[in-house]
């Protein structure tokens, strides 16, 4: 008799450890992916959630019987999945049915939440869409910023609480650091982008072709009658000077030859003849 309420016992014990809800971390959050899962995100300092925390354990307490586990997330020990999730309210309950979840947003009594498990209410809900789905890049990003903004505030806390730092010297140290932070990526990026595409030397531009143009040979020929056109007009350029000169000599002989000849009737106008035919006076008579 002694031993068998030894076994009742023992086997009542590992009942009601095992009924208790599975801590969730980020080294075992993706074991809720396969199978069913009920999940509360919850913070220890959230007022909510110390109100809810008696109904989660008796809820527990059914995992048995209803096929289901039953976890617990603690936001402040595990920021990256708090940003996994997306979660903006504590306590948030999330069901996740192999790899699809579901956010609960029922009551919040023992009662309703079995009826949730038990009728399978949880198929009248949407699933989050694929972007929101925590196993999804984007998701990874955000966890990495939540984890990232963490890290800075435990350093911050850190910094003032441990080593005394002020606040306006840690504001700067950390507006510091987000410069520096900033040009050693934007260098790394230019790296990158000259090594995936790198800039092409500058090389020779080709020689356009002429409208109407058949082919290269065509345009080819075209340019070499253009060339001699324009030696052509070169050479009747400087032969238009020395005709230019021998127009202007021409010119001054012609002038020349008129002035002789202008010369030579003036001559002519005052020959003997000419003299003879100047007016004679007249002698005036006297009176008798």
């Amino acid at each position: 008799m002694m031993l068998r309420a030894v076994v009742s016992v023992f086997f009542a014990f590992l009942a009601f450890s095992d009924s208790k809800p599975i801590t969730i971390t980020e080294d075992n959050w993706r074991e809720t992916l396969k199978g069913e899962w009920m999940i509360e995100f919850m913070a220890p300092w959230c007022p909510a959630c110390k109100q809810f925390t008696e109904t989660w354990e008796k809820f527990s307490d059914w995992s048995r019987d209803l096929d289901i586990k039953i976890g617990v997330v603690d936001v402040t020990e595990n920021p990256g999945l708090s940003g996994r999730f997306l979660i903006s309210a504590l306590p948030t309950i999330y069901h996740i049915k192999d790899g699809v979840c579901r956010q609960y947003k029922g009551g919040r009594r023992e009662t309703e939440l079995i009826s949730f498990v038990d009728d399978k209410k949880w198929n009248d809900l949407d699933p989050v869409p694929w972007w929101y789905a925590p196993t999804s890049i984007q998701m990874s990003g955000v966890s990495f910023f939540f984890k990232t903004a963490m890290m800075f505030r435990s350093l911050y806390n850190t910094m003032t609480s441990e080593y005394g730092i002020p606040e306006w010297a840690c504001y700067i140290i950390f507006a510091i650091l987000t410069i520096i932070a900033g040009l050693v990526i934007g260098l790394l990026i230019v790296i990158c982008c000259d090594f995936v595409c790198p800039a092409k030397p500058p090389g020779i531009p080709p020689r356009k072709l002429r409208k109407g143009d058949g082919d290269g040979a065509t345009g080819q020929k075209e340019d070499e009658d253009a060339d001699g056109e324009d030696s052509e007009t070169d050479l009747i350029d400087d032969r238009e000077p020395a005709e230019d000169s021998q127009a202007g000599e021409e010119s001054q002989n012609s002038q020349a030859e008129e002035e002789e000849d202008t010369q030579t009737s003036e001559n002519t106008s005052t020959s003997p003849l000419d003299s003879d035919m100047k007016p004679r006076r007249r002698r005036v008579k006297k009176a008798d």
